[in-house]
């Protein structure tokens, strides 16, 4: 499933939320989380929305949330281990209580509004009315690092990315990059784009705006890539392609640990 821009965003606050240290939400609300994923094996049944993970065997996802089935997207885990229901700022694609775009039910018999309903019965008054138990807010802190302006490189290689997806998706792809001729083609349009062909090359001479951190820490690690690789004897275009190759394996590595 590829990310729409509102998913990309709520992500990124959720990203922004967590912090340096790791922050994690209090045990109260990632418990009325883990009832609105889980519920409560009586009259509280599994939210629909949720997935056994196809990497980990014994790990849940949203499937509605568009953030894809990795270790930073699990809702379970152990007491040492950073879920995703432990961010501060999380966002629910049903809006239930304990998110932070958390609405009240309707009066609706809609089976997702009549879920939502029997939930807020059991938390009762006295949680529903605690506005930060239910719908927690980021600090002012985190709000204003949010509201900073975007990375112009990061929000031109979302939109170029996005444009690669949906063209490929009609020609009846479906976006995985683990399929080879799905990454083959990507890799093929994403390299031969002219607004990405000048991202690379401001990169790779250093010409380039200061972004977010994440594209900093890019920059870090393929500084550091080039100077291990430097008595490698790869030269030219092979030499940037393994340097490009190896810092976004390490990026990665870093972002889901």
């Amino acid at each position: 499933m590829a990310m729409n821009l509102s998913m990309i965003s709520n992500y990124v606050k959720s990203k922004w939320s967590k912090g340096v240290g790791s922050k994690k939400i209090d045990v109260t609300t990632k418990d009325i989380r883990l009832l609105g994923c889980f519920g409560n094996g009586d009259d509280i049944a599994v939210c629909p929305a949720l997935r056994p993970s196809e990497v980990k065997m014994g790990k849940f996802l949203c499937n509605e949330c568009g953030c894809g089935d990795k270790a930073t997207s699990w809702l379970n885990g152990t007491e040492q281990e950073y879920t995703k229901l432990d961010h501060p700022y999380l966002s629910c694609p049903r809006k239930m209580p304990g998110f932070s775009d958390y609405e009240p039910s309707t009066e609706s018999d809609d089976v997702q509004e009549t879920r939502k309903r029997t939930i807020e019965l059991i938390l009762g008054d006295d949680i529903l009315s605690t506005k930060n138990l239910i719908k927690p807010e980021m600090s002012p802190e985190e709000q204003k690092k949010n509201n900073e302006k975007p990375c112009p490189s990061c929000e031109t290689k979302t939109k170029v990315r996005q444009e690669i997806v949906d063209k490929l998706k009609a020609e009846g792809l479906e976006a995985n990059f683990k399929d080879v001729k799905f990454n083959t083609r990507f890799r093929k349009l994403w390299f031969e784009d002219e607004r990405i062909k000048k991202i690379i090359s401001e990169e790779q001479q250093g010409e380039g705006k200061k972004g977010c951190p994440s594209c900093e820490r890019k920059r870090q690690l393929r500084q550091e890539v080039a100077l291990e690789l430097a008595d490698s004897g790869l030269e030219g275009t092979e030499l940037a392609n393994e340097i490009a190759k190896i810092a976004k394996e390490r990026f990665r590595k870093e972002q889901s640990s």
